[in-house]
């Protein structure tokens, strides 16, 4: 029965000791404010090189500031050209629906006259029947 002892492999949990070995600690971990908060307004120190978020209060990095930002603006500006070419979408749906009440009332207008022609007509020919 020794020999079959030899065979197996004993898991060990990990002990409070061999949680050290991370060589990493998480200290002052941000609040639920601080990691859902749009740092919309910063404060630049010049002098320590620092950006600190008003609303949240956490430091910020100025890089990743920079490029949300500028993604920010990508989107904004894709979004101006897209409500550029519906706006040119609807001058032309526009245009043409002028275009089509113009000729609407040139029809209705030669359907006018057209009446008022058989109108005078019917008059005559009941006129001259009555002669």
């Amino acid at each position: 029965m020794d020999d079959s002892a030899d065979n197996v492999v004993q898991l060990v949990q990990p002990k409070s000791e061999e949680e050290k070995l991370l060589n990493v600690a998480i200290t002052d971990r941000k609040s639920a404010g601080q990691k859902y908060c749009k740092h919309n307004q910063t404060q630049i120190s010049e002098a320590n090189r620092t950006l600190i978020c008003l609303q949240c209060g956490s430091m910020l990095d100025p890089f990743e500031v920079i490029l949300d930002r500028a993604r920010n603006g990508e989107n904004i500006v894709f979004e101006i050209k897209s409500l550029y070419a519906k706006r040119d979408e609807l001058r032309e749906s526009v245009a043409n629906l002028e275009r089509e009440e113009k000729n609407a009332k040139a029809r209705l207008r030669s359907v006018k006259t057209s009446i008022l022609f058989a109108e005078n007509d019917l008059k005559d020919t009941e006129q001259g029947v009555k002669r």
